[in-house]
């Protein structure tokens, strides 16, 4: 920068501009997040219903694996403790998925293409469904921070819930309780 521009409160604007975009993002953020958590799904309801399309373009429905139990891991590529847990959830999935146990992943942001979820899914050799969230799922499921896991028992009910991420073990220890 030039003595010139410097004179001319060329920092102070720039700082005043950040501390504004800041300051607006901190409001949205905890304006979503209150207005979000004061609804929270509790145990024991029955897990609302969704609808859809997987990377691969086929659609499927919660209410479709009725029956089974359900894990549904709302995530991001971009997240750094989703890419942390991958490893647990692949061998969670390799030694779960057989026994009536599904999976899905939901990418809860929606400007992230299926390009860059297959990569991540490839990335970890991920053999579940993952799909982008173009229906709000995380929005009725409350989803405030992710990564978050729900398990959904054989009869759709919510039986666990946890934010952040989550241990092979943790997650094991729930699912056999419901096998």
């Amino acid at each position: 920068m030039t003595n010139a521009r410097l004179s001319e409160g060329g920092i102070a604007s720039i700082f005043t501009s950040a501390a504004i975009v800041i300051a607006l993002v901190l409001v949205i953020s905890a304006v979503w997040y209150f207005s979000t958590s004061e609804k929270t799904l509790e145990l024991g309801q029955i897990a609302p219903d969704f609808t859809l399309t997987d990377i691969d373009g086929n659609t499927f429905s919660l209410r479709d694996y009725r029956g089974n139990v359900v894990v549904v891991d709302f995530m991001a590529t971009w997240c750094v403790w989703c890419a942390i847990e991958m490893p647990d959830l692949v061998d969670f999935h390799e030694n779960y998925g057989h026994q009536d146990v599904v999976m899905f992943s939901i990418d809860v942001t929606t400007s992230e293409t299926e390009e860059q979820l297959r990569d991540f899914k490839d990335e970890y050799g991920a053999e579940w469904t993952f799909a982008r969230d173009i229906a709000n799922v995380g929005v009725t499921y409350q989803v405030a921070r992710i990564p978050a896991k729900y398990i959904i028992n054989q009869d759709g009910i919510i039986v666990w819930k946890h934010a952040g991420a989550t241990s092979y073990s943790a997650l094991a220890s729930e699912v056999s309780k419901l096998l």
